[in-house]
């Protein structure tokens, strides 16, 4: 470039060309992205994962909070309660009006509301008497039975005289070994939380044995399904009173053989073998006691002879 006049130096412009591409192009963007992706599927298959678990839980919890005698929904009776009673871990709300009748009560009126010399007995338990307080008492079993992988073991259904429970067999699990009275781990489990639950409450229980029709092998003295139906009702008995239900509360072990089967239709079915409990209302009850206790009218037998005795008003 020729200088200008009156400029004693020349002026050297030089321009660089650009090498190499940009960096906006190279494939380190790649590895990034490909770790990210690598990253969002490893979440993915552990929410996968879980996901069953998480709506097994969901399940019980419905069940709890639609449940009116878990705290916070209606109490027993009214729903209107403040003081809980604990069932089995779950508290059940008792209204304001039955809190007064317990305390009310005198040890004449109550024998379990004062001992000694002031000193407070056990607590009163409630008695279910409606039908909406058994449905209540027997969606808190369903949920026990959810609860304990039991959903195939349990039935529950409330009828005229009460709650029938239903104890029975499935697919990959017996109640009881063939042909014995042997009560599997498992079922013992089941029975010894459903003692804790129906401990709480005033109603008392008839226990009943079934079988199917298959005749017993290997009969030894006369042993066969009436006999097996027994010792299986009275072993289910027995594991709830270790558990904690108090003896008074059963008011019959029975056997029933094969004579109530549940698929009359197929009498030899393995479906018919079941322990069934039945938790009686107070008219229920009240006929239980006509038929076997003191107020049942009967023919008493006398050396002057035969005489109708019947009950006292």
């Amino acid at each position: 470039m020729k200088p200008r006049a009156g400029e004693g130096h020349e002026i050297i412009i030089k321009r660089r060309s650009k090498k190499g591409g940009h960096d906006g192009h190279g494939g380190a963007w790649k590895v990034a992205f490909a770790d990210f992706t690598m990253a969002m599927m490893a979440l993915f298959m552990v929410l996968w994962i879980i996901q069953p678990q998480t709506q097994e839980a969901s399940r019980a919890n419905a069940d709890m909070l639609n449940n009116p005698l878990v705290d916070g929904g209606a109490g027993i009776f009214d729903g209107t309660s403040t003081t809980p009673l604990d069932l089995d871990g779950v508290p059940v709300q008792v209204s304001p009006r039955q809190d007064r009748e317990n305390q009310a009560r005198t040890p004449e009126e109550d024998p379990g509301a004062e001992q000694g010399d002031g000193l407070p007995g056990p607590a009163r338990r409630p008695h279910y008497a409606e039908s909406q307080q058994m449905q209540d008492l027997a969606r808190l079993m369903e949920a026990l039975a959810l609860q304990l992988d039991a959903e195939a073991n349990i039935e529950v259904q409330v009828v005229p005289q009460g709650l029938r429970i239903l104890i029975k067999d499935d697919a990959q699990r017996f109640m009881f070994s063939r042909g014995s009275a042997r009560l599997d781990p498992h079922f013992a489990r089941l029975l010894e939380r459903l003692a804790a639950i129906l401990a709480k409450v005033d109603n008392h229980l008839i226990i009943s044995g079934h079988t199917d029709a298959t005749p017993y092998r290997g009969v030894v003295g006369g042993y066969n399904n009436w006999n097996l139906s027994g010792d299986r009702a009275l072993r289910a008995r027995n594991v709830m009173v270790e558990a904690g239900l108090p003896p008074s509360t059963v008011l019959q072990v029975t056997a029933q053989a094969d004579g109530m089967p549940l698929l009359p239709s197929d009498p030899e079915n393995g479906a018919n073998r079941r322990i069934e409990l039945l938790l009686l209302t107070s008219q229920a009850e009240g006929l239980y006691r006509e038929l076997f206790g003191e107020a049942q009218v009967r023919v008493e037998y006398r050396a002057e002879g035969a005489q109708l005795s019947a009950p006292e008003s």
